[in-house]
């Protein structure tokens, strides 16, 4: 996760970089390199790597935020998968698609910015001040935080695709501002994009571009696009565009349809590239807080 969208709370807030940038949304992404930032830019609340500022990313990631409206809705339609996922150790049986159908590996505890593979999924864990950790599991993975500044744990497919189709059941207890969804990055065009289903005390990307609506998998997410200028991302500084689904009523289990969400914004006009990735992500910034989440990616 690298970038943020618009900053929680305010007008114009801080957002962060993790290895890539912040975004104006709050705190942002990650990186594989695990080298971030904080940045401002729109919104009380600044990014720091990965989600809350509409950051949050691959390698090197980046995020920002901005502007428009109109409304849309789309079908809960999905379509076969044809996207590659990581490999699965040689603990694992894969379903070739993503989540393993087994996994005996041992718990896996990450406290310092890394990127790798268990179980079949890819992992990134990035942070840049305060204390916290991510655990990987069998069925999903731990995150814990602390007195963070900007945190964000993820676990996925890369590098994913339009059909997958993410399936999660999540504890999930922050203490301030957090993000909880997909997450991912696309390049030709370089968009960060966001599927909200749930969040801490600060909902982004804080309204501002405003494009229409989607509903699907039993709910209405508002569609926005938010721009960041000169901000880290997967590919370097970079100005780029933010997509978001934030659902309007919260919830902590279910299932994401990714494909019905970038149908949508297709049709306001969102174009996506080729993929980076497709994660499931807890993002926590300048805020504490716990989630354990069991993934499933098809």
């Amino acid at each position: 996760m690298t970038a943020g969208s618009t900053g929680p709370t305010g007008s114009t807030g801080p957002t962060g970089t993790t290895g890539t940038t912040g975004s104006t949304a709050g705190p942002g992404g990650s990186t594989t390199s695990g080298t971030t930032g904080s940045t401002t830019t729109s919104g009380s609340a600044a990014g720091g790597a990965g989600g809350f500022d509409g950051s949050g990313g691959g390698s090197t990631t980046t995020t920002s935020s901005s502007t428009t409206s109109s409304s849309t809705t789309s079908s809960s339609t999905t379509s076969s998968s044809t996207t590659s996922s990581t490999t699965a150790s040689s603990s694992a049986a894969t379903t070739g698609a993503g989540t393993p159908t087994r996994c005996t590996e041992a718990d896996l505890e990450v406290c310092s910015d890394r990127t790798g593979t268990h179980c079949g999924l890819t992992f990134e864990y990035w942070k840049d001040r305060g204390n916290g950790c991510l655990v990987n599991t069998a069925d999903g993975f731990r995150v814990d935080w602390n007195n963070i500044n900007n945190l964000l744990g993820r676990k996925g497919v890369r590098p994913g695709g339009k059909n997958n189709v993410v399936t999660y059941e999540a504890d999930y207890r922050p203490n301030g501002n957090s993000y909880l969804g997909v997450y991912g990055w696309t390049r030709n065009p370089l968009i960060e994009y966001y599927i909200l289903d749930s969040w801490g005390t600060w909902r982004p990307p804080g309204g501002e571009g405003f494009r229409g609506t989607v509903t699907t998998d039993g709910g209405t997410y508002d569609i926005y696009r938010t721009q960041r200028v000169n901000q880290p991302s997967i590919d370097g500084t970079a100005t780029f565009y933010q997509y978001w689904s934030v659902r309007q009523q919260k919830r902590t289990s279910g299932t994401i349809t990714v494909a019905n969400h970038f149908d949508a914004w297709e049709k306001q006009g969102l174009t996506l590239g080729s993929f980076y990735e497709v994660s499931l992500v807890v993002e926590g910034y300048q805020s504490s807080g716990s989630a354990d989440v069991k993934v499933s990616i098809e």
